[in-house]
């Protein structure tokens, strides 16, 4: 068996693994994207709804490995599993809301709340794309030395495709990683001052603010990793130091997968609640759409924890989070333009 099916096969069981445990790294009163009480989990309706969701999801990750291995279709087999994940959701979703409960209609407001600030400051925080931009700045005055074709992308068995060096090439390849970058960034400082704070005293305030540090940290780190293959591309280095690279970020990757199972949602494992009081995350259960799109006009916030998955999605009825998108993206398809 070839070498990339067995790697594309084990990226498929590593995704339904993944998919099997979200449910429990969500709040402990949000299930599948549906308000509950805390104890609604333990028991037996809550287990009959995770186990046919599990069912799903894992049935489809075997019809998606068969066909990889009867026809190599990756597109058709990704496509396959993430199509089964949503309707094992969609239906699981449904049968919670069947056994809602009201959330909690306090709005509190922590004004006393230390400010939080991006690690190092704005400017370590920009260096990923003042890289990138020094680094065309260099290519361009360098052309003539620079080889005739240099690397975009890499397989396993090292580059596999290359372009034409010249000025235009490189700053569509250079600004592709820059937008990106740049909206690594962007999201960062996003999260620090347009997300919608749950907890506001407390033990669960501080477990929020240190969850929602770890997202910050992960995204400015893998800013920073992603201008290595650009760096490395106009050098044209050997393939181990890609190998090496690849390997620094299944670790940053990695290393966040952990530490975000061991806290929870929004750090919701590192607060043991005795309250009575049902907060939920005070997001309406209606305002979620299939248990995956928050869409409220009247939420000011325009990023909002997730309900099911770890991290934050967007408010998509926020109009404000459109015209932050297209800033944050039109660069990047700028780039894709030039690049292409």
């Amino acid at each position: 068996m070839p070498a990339q099916t067995i790697l594309f096969v084990a990226v498929l069981l590593l995704m339904s693994g993944l998919l099997q445990i979200v449910p429990g790294l969500t709040r402990p009163d949000i299930f599948f994207a549906v308000t509950v009480s805390p104890e609604f989990r333990r028991t037996a309706d809550a287990r009959r709804i995770l186990r046919k969701y599990r069912a799903i999801v894992w049935c489809s990750a075997l019809a998606a490995i068969a066909l990889e291995l009867a026809a190599g279709m990756e597109l058709a087999a990704l496509l396959l599993e993430a199509a089964g994940f949503l309707w094992a959701l969609v239906g699981a979703h449904a049968s919670a809301l069947a056994y809602a409960a009201a959330p909690g209609s306090v709005v509190e407001v922590d004004l006393a709340a230390p400010r939080e600030r991006l690690p190092g400051g704005p400017i370590v925080a920009a260096l990923p794309v003042l890289s990138l931009v020094a680094l065309g700045i260099w290519a361009s005055l360098h052309l003539d030395s620079l080889p005739q074709r240099f690397p975009v992308h890499w397989g396993i068995h090292g580059a596999d495709r290359w372009v034409t060096t010249t000025r235009t090439s490189i700053f569509g390849y250079l600004a592709v990683y820059a937008a990106v970058c740049l909206l690594l960034i962007g999201l960062a400082w996003g999260l620090l001052n347009w997300s919608r704070r749950i907890s506001t005293t407390g033990a669960g305030a501080a477990a929020e603010r240190r969850f929602r540090m770890r997202i910050v940290q992960l995204l400015i780190v893998t800013a920073y990793l992603l201008t290595a293959p650009a760096w490395l591309a106009m050098f044209q280095v050997t393939s181990a130091a890609i190998d090496i690279w690849g390997l620094a970020m299944a670790a940053v990757i990695g290393a966040f997968v952990v530490a975000v199972m061991r806290s929870g949602q929004g750090g919701s494992r590192a607060v043991v609640n005795t309250g009575s009081v049902l907060l939920g995350d005070r997001t309406p259960d209606d305002c979620w759409k299939w248990g995956l799109l928050y869409i409220n006009p009247a939420d000011p916030s325009i990023l909002i924890e997730k309900r099911f998955g770890v991290g934050y999605t967007l408010n998509l009825g926020n109009r404000w989070t459109w015209v932050v998108l297209a800033l944050l993206l039109v660069p990047l398809a700028i780039g894709l333009i030039f690049f292409r």
